[in-house]
């Protein structure tokens, strides 16, 4: 919070003894300036610690997915909702925002995207999978970004259809799933593997469908969620074994990684699961107190020595401590979807609409 001095000088009165003396009293009052105030469609910053908004981006309409790489924030427009009514479109609103976090200045890079997914990438660049209807010429792919020059390069795959699509970094490659359906649920249990220096792909199968992927550099473990039946798995890429992790959540999402563990969110129940990797191997389930009990996360971060959680139904940002499971609720004014940290705070996307228990798109 910004603060500004106004000094004011007040003469004391002229007493003998103050006369003789020339002294004079000098006091300072402190004029507090308010936070900016969050609006819909925005990107806001808020301090890990005071968990007070400081800082507010005006962005494109219903902002979801936000990564922090190669020193900017990104941010996706119209993946995540409630329901998938029709067919996926490709209208122009499915955009990619990149923001200067220092000037909060934001622009929406070109090229024709149609993100459907979104992971940082190799050092200065952004992941973004492009999603494309059927109907359409166009060919499913997988796009770095250049973060300082907003450069492209492609890898045509099969399949992206759906409305979203996992792709993630680690070990010097590129992952993603062999999706071919027309929803998130639906798909092949395949891992994409791309060498992004050759564009050499290996298909590695799993034995439930992946979905978004999380990268242990500790364990060079590659962990990606499974929706159907509720669980996770660890792959390892160097010989292609793969364990599966039973979980509480019926549909877990967005797996995290920190450290030795490894976070997810449950899309439809208000709980954050924790599977410590070096330890039993049995996940840990934390309620997230909402007062909406039908409110579902739809997003995961960890930084800043926290980890966050979104409940867009609930309205509400959540701080998990990874130390002890105490959980903090931070209301917001509208819904919040994405969620990042890094070092310089938290930035958490906004949608219109106020949190409501009906499971359809955000509305009052």
């Amino acid at each position: 919070m910004r603060r500004v001095a106004l000094t004011i000088v007040i003469l004391a009165a002229l007493t003998p003894g103050c006369a003789s003396s020339g002294a004079v009293g000098v006091g300072t009052v402190t004029e507090v300036v308010p936070p900016p105030k969050v609006v819909p469609n925005s990107v806001a910053r808020l301090n890990p610690k005071t968990l007070k908004v400081v800082q507010v981006v005006p962005v494109g309409n219903a902002p979801d997915l936000i990564v922090h790489a190669g020193g900017y924030l990104w941010v996706t427009h119209h993946i995540l909702r409630d329901q998938y009514q029709g067919n996926i479109v490709n209208t122009g609103d499915r955009t990619l925002t990149r923001i200067d976090p220092a000037t909060g200045k934001a622009r929406v890079v070109g090229g024709g995207l149609a993100p459907c997914g979104l992971s940082p990438g190799p050092p200065g660049a952004v992941l973004v999978a492009d999603c494309f209807p059927r109907s359409t010429d166009e060919l499913s792919n997988i796009t770095r970004v250049d973060a300082k020059t907003l450069d492209l390069k492609t890898w045509t795959l099969p399949g992206g259809y759906a409305f979203f699509r996992g792709v993630g970094y680690g070990g010097g490659w590129i992952w993603t799933d062999g999706s071919a359906g027309n929803t998130v649920i639906s798909g092949t249990n395949i891992v994409i593997r791309i060498n992004p220096r050759t564009g050499a792909k290996r298909r590695i199968h799993v034995a439930h469908a992946p979905g978004a992927f999380a990268w242990s550099a500790t364990h060079r473990d590659l962990w990606t969620n499974n929706t159907f039946p509720g669980s996770i798995t660890r792959l390892h890429p160097k010989n292609g074994a793969s364990a599966v992790f039973d979980t509480a959540e019926s549909e877990p999402v967005f797996p995290v990684v920190a450290g030795d563990t490894v976070w997810t969110g449950d899309w439809m129940t208000p709980h954050v699961e924790r599977l410590d990797m070096s330890g039993s191997g049995r996940p840990r389930s934390i309620p997230l107190p909402t007062h909406n009990p039908y409110a579902g996360v739809w997003n995961v971060a960890a930084g800043a020595g926290y980890i966050w959680a979104t409940t867009p139904r609930d309205g509400a940002l959540w701080r998990i401590d990874p130390r002890t499971d105490a959980v903090r609720r931070i209301p917001m004014a509208y819904l919040p979807t994405g969620v990042t940290a890094t070092a310089g705070g938290v930035w958490v996307t906004v949608r219109p609409g106020c949190a409501t228990p009906e499971f359809d798109e955000p509305g009052c």
